[in-house]
Parts: structure tokens; C-alpha cells; sequence
């Protein structure tokens, strides 16, 4: 498990299926980030967005998950790149 996934696995700790990390955790979460965590955060993007290409466009709630979940590594990459 890589130390992104190990951070977000920790966040995500005790939540419900219907739950969602906090801003603030996701926050906490880029400010640990280093180049390893930077890159795979792009590369999630790339295959979040690889598979978005391969829903079916009646399958409107995969869509909506896949566009959350590139929002989310999105402003993840933001609050990186101010911090460095």
C-alpha cells in the first residue's frame, strides 16, 4: 500500500460507506504529501479520467463518483502545489 493510500485508508477510519473524508483531513492529507504522493495523485486523476471514458452515459451515479473523486485529487494537487 503506497503512503497515499495508507494516509486516506487512516482518514476514512470509522466512516460509514455513506460518509466522506472532511475537508479538513483532506487538507492534513496534502500537507504530508511529498513528490511520490504528488505523482500518483496525478496518475489517479489520469486513471479516474481513463475510466469516466468507459461508463456508460446512462450509468449517471459512476459518473457523478468518478467526477467527485477527480474534483477532490484535483484540489488535492492545488494545495500541493502551494505548499512546495
Amino acid at each position: 500500500m503506497s503512503k497515499l493510500s495508507a494516509m486516506i485508508a487512516q482518514a476514512s477510519a470509522g466512516l460509514s460507506v455513506q460518509q466522506r473524508i472532511s475537508d479538513e483531513k483532506w487538507a492534513a492529507i496534502t500537507q504530508q504529501c511529498g513528490d511520490e504522493e504528488v505523482a500518483e495523485i496525478r496518475s489517479r486523476i489520469d486513471a479516474l479520467r481513463t475510466e469516466l471514458s468507459t461508463v456508460e452515459d446512462w450509468d449517471g451515479d459512476t459518473q457523478d463518483e468518478i467526477h467527485l473523486a477527480i474534483a477532490q485529487f484535483a484540489r488535492m494537487l492545488e494545495l500541493a502545489s502551494k505548499a512546495v
